[in-house]
């Protein structure tokens, strides 16, 4: 924790907190806690001054800052640093170059504004400032190359439960392979897996995800086919709530990826909110169209699709929709 996080800490907003106590506990002179809270009211946090009793936190900004995340977490390894951006191209280009700088394993990028964002097939996802989630987590997961499809399945059911978590159990979001989040038969948020390998070991995984939470699509081309967390529940939802919930339920799920059974569980856990499982769909493949009937999902997190003939297919990567309904793009 740096030292502007260690005196927000030392801040409440049930009453004033003297500067000559934080300065002694912090071990900073007084004129180095004003200096600090000058910072941190830069920053957007509401502090309020008494000559007689201190320093008073009035309110919040509502930014994913790391002095808002790191304190609520507790993760060992997701969340081992965490870069905030107020805008940037793509929160993954973000994390390659640390990674490429020799990050630690779990740094963390979040931006306020994202405007460049890769979804798969190299759609652009772009997110409202302040309002969506996009951010992007680097791993260097002992697992091979075969497995690296499961991350977004794993991610996903990540995501998931910490929806489920703080915006309420009334919610039922589904899961769509490869790496789609819906709700109400509209997408909620993506996931993006990019991953360096050699052949038979991963070097490193970007987990990204975008996650729409305040942002609205009413008016929009999208509205047809997007939808939010506040347009579902009629009320804004805690930002800083959710990605802590978020990158906590990841470290479960990146643990639970180191091991056989855990690969196995997650497997199958994805089944129960399994968008297309036991439906018609016809799918998008490089290697052409393939119609038939969604039967789950194999070892390696490939899409079996029991095709007319009666044969089962494996689909490794491809675009799938509900058959003749064209939804689900």
């Amino acid at each position: 924790m740096n030292v502007e996080s260690k005196v927000l800490a030392e801040l409440t907003e049930d009453g004033y907190s003297s500067g000559q106590v934080i300065s002694e506990k912090l071990n900073m002179t007084r004129s180095a806690v004003w200096k600090h809270i000058v910072k941190l009211r830069e920053r957007g946090y509401d502090i309020e001054a008494s000559p007689r009793h201190g320093y008073r936190l009035a309110g919040r900004p509502d930014k994913l800052l790391p002095a808002e995340i790191k304190p609520l977490l507790t993760t060992e390894i997701i969340g081992s640093g965490i870069l905030h951006l107020e805008e940037t191209g793509s929160t993954a280009d973000e994390i390659r170059a640390l990674i490429e700088k020799g990050a630690n394993e779990g740094v963390v990028a979040i931006a306020e504004n994202q405007s460049a964002g890769r979804g798969r097939l190299g759609r652009a996802w772009k997110t409202s400032k302040g309002q969506a989630i996009a951010l992007s987590v680097g791993l260097y997961p002992s697992i091979s190359p075969t497995q690296v499809p499961l991350f977004s399945l794993a991610t996903g059911l990540a995501v998931r439960r910490a929806v489920v978590t703080v915006a309420g159990e009334r919610l039922t979001p589904a899961l769509k392979w490869p790496n789609d989040i819906y709700l109400h038969g509209k997408k909620l948020g993506g996931i993006l897996v990019e991953m360096s390998a050699e052949l038979d070991r991963v070097k490193w995984v970007i987990d990204s995800i975008g996650l729409n939470v305040n942002n609205s699509f009413k008016g929009t081309d999208l509205a047809e086919r997007a939808t939010s967390l506040v347009t579902e529940l009629g009320r804004r939802v805690s930002r800083r709530e959710l990605v802590v919930a978020i990158l906590e339920e990841l470290e479960v799920e990146y643990n639970r990826m180191q091991t056989p059974q855990g690969l196995t569980a997650i497997r199958h856990e994805f089944e129960l909110y399994d968008l297309l499982q036991g439906r018609k769909v016809d799918v998008t493949t490089p290697d052409g169209p393939v119609k038939g009937i969604a039967m789950g999902i194999d070892k390696e997190g490939r899409l079996l699709v029991r095709a007319s003939g009666g044969e089962t297919v494996s689909l490794f990567s491809g675009e799938a929709t509900l058959s003749g309904s064209g939804k689900l793009l």
